[in-house]
């Protein structure tokens, strides 16, 4: 069904799928089908973390029927991309870089979810890795000099207008470090990038 507020996910060739406010998917396009293994039948309907059973990039489990970034749409907080795993109908654990946005009407909010496959994960010490990531050493090539002053900035506990006196650059510019932080570190919040940096010692 390509009606709605989601229809907009039969218009891409990645894999995408919607979810209401309740959970349940209520859309699903042929990519995520060949994706996930999963045809639509079987997708829409389906509770999304009961069907795709969401992990960070630590291997915890982080879809479920709280879901985190519903909770930050309907307060119309921005959602980053992030990182994240998904269990596939083969019962195999398959990455993906995960863009969400999120679309308001009449019935309230509905997630929009896209996601660019990765190469397969690997487990490392109980942890779910990208496959690229897997032998990267401690990590402190991926960030800039100027993204690491922010990092550790934000580990202080500064907030973005500090960051910025600090570095005596503009709020905004504080907010794009922040941006590509949290993708390069797959993370879903700051804490979560303070918290992944320490593992990967780049501070």
């Amino acid at each position: 069904m390509a009606a709605g507020t989601h229809s907009m996910i039969f218009a891409t060739g990645e894999p995408a799928f919607a979810v209401g406010g309740d959970g349940a998917i209520v859309g699903w396009n042929s990519a995520a089908s060949r994706a996930f293994g999963y045809p639509s039948s079987h997708a829409v309907g389906r509770k999304c973390w009961e069907l795709l059973q969401g992990q960070d990039a630590f291997g915890n489990q982080y879809c479920c029927e709280r879901c985190p970034l519903l909770a930050m749409a309907v307060q119309h907080k921005p959602v980053n991309r992030c990182r994240m795993s998904f269990r596939t109908a083969d019962e195999s654990l398959q990455g993906f870089i995960v863009t969400t946005l999120a679309l308001f009407d009449i019935h309230g909010a509905t997630l929009i979810h896209m996601c660019r496959t990765e190469l397969p994960a690997t487990r490392e010490k109980g942890q779910i890795v990208p496959a690229r990531e897997s032998g990267r050493g401690n990590g402190k090539g991926v960030l800039t000099h100027r993204e690491r002053q922010v990092l550790n900035h934000l580990a202080d506990g500064h907030t973005t207008r500090e960051i910025a006196t600090l570095l005596s650059i503009s709020g905004k510019t504080v907010r794009n470090h922040v941006e590509h932080i949290l993708h390069k570190l797959h993370a879903h919040s700051r804490l979560e990038a303070v918290a992944v940096s320490r593992r990967l010692d780049l501070h």
